[in-house]
């Protein structure tokens, strides 16, 4: 049988997996800036794309993970929301898209809901 950790671990781990979905978005941007006039499989075949899969793939196994002690209705939308408030706020941060008081509202809203559905 497996090792047993502390419920911290497996929020921290369920972090990482956000953190993996947000720099994979943010990799497939740079993409398609990067080749923005390049075929398809210039771009898939870059850097930047390989890159992104493999944040995706980090992102399934700290999910995975932390799915072995957190339960689904929790974790997914804790880890949805952390995902679209830092893709948001980096995506205006590094590739200057607007990040209006609409989208922070909505993400106020979002991260009021998990906070809710995370207590329950």
């Amino acid at each position: 049988m497996g090792t047993t950790h502390p419920i911290w671990y497996a929020w921290t781990l369920l972090g990482l997996s956000a953190v993996g979905t947000c720099a994979g978005n943010l990799l497939l941007k740079q993409a398609n800036l990067a080749l923005s006039n390049s075929g398809g499989l210039a771009v898939v075949s870059s850097p930047w794309f390989m890159g992104a899969i493999a944040c995706y793939i980090f992102d399934l196994i700290f999910f995975a993970q932390a799915l072995q002690q957190l339960p689904v209705s929790s974790a997914v939308p804790v880890v949805s929301g952390i995902r679209i408030a830092a893709t948001a706020i980096l995506a205006h941060v590094l590739f200057r898209e607007n990040l209006s008081i609409n989208q922070l509202f909505a993400s106020s809203l979002i991260t009021a809901g998990i906070v809710i559905i995370s207590r329950t």
